[in-house]
């Protein structure tokens, strides 16, 4: 078998092709090039404009001086500070969840008359009044299932309560006291 190369034959290599990617890689490296000068200036001018505000700080710190503030400035302000904050987590506590909470905690014959909250000690005492000893315990019980600190009993008293057909009928007043409420 005898190979021969003839020179003068057809190439197999399609030129029309292979122009069409040079010249789809040249413009895809142009616009890479392009992308990269602009963000070069970008930044560039970011770098100016901070060198500018940088320079206008010195300037002004050089010719005046800074205010300084004295102990008492300083100790009034701490206490506005205290002040607006006690301020907004009184305001960001959820007083509708927690009533919403104690109502299904509280018996068919229990009533709350009165919240008390005391937010330095995070608690809140309840008064109210109930049928009788049974409604009583399972309120006590019922609060202590909830995810308070601690829950007491600070006070019950036999009271007179009127029964709404115009007569009296004997109930226990209470004054619980919730820890850890918010």
């Amino acid at each position: 078998m005898k190979l021969s190369l003839n020179l003068a034959s057809r190439r197999y290599v399609n030129q029309r092709a292979l122009k069409r990617f040079y010249l789809l890689l040249s413009l895809l490296l142009v616009l890479v090039l392009t992308f990269q000068t602009k963000s070069y200036l970008q930044g560039r001018s970011e770098i100016e404009s901070v060198r500018s505000s940088l320079a206008q700080l010195r300037q002004q710190l050089q010719g005046g001086t800074v205010e300084s503030l004295s102990a008492e400035q300083i100790d009034a302000q701490q206490r506005r500070f205290r002040q607006a904050q006690v301020l907004l987590q009184r305001d960001a506590f959820r007083w509708t969840a927690l009533f919403d909470r104690l109502e299904k905690r509280l018996p068919a014959g229990a009533s709350v008359r009165s919240f008390n909250p005391d937010y330095a000690q995070k608690s809140l005492v309840l008064t109210g009044v109930v049928r009788g000893l049974n409604d009583l315990q399972q309120l006590l019980d019922n609060l202590h299932a909830e995810h308070f600190q601690q829950v007491f009993l600070q006070s019950q008293n036999r009271v007179e309560v009127s029964d709404g057909a115009g007569g009296k009928r004997s109930a226990l007043s209470f004054s619980i006291k919730l820890e850890g409420v918010f």
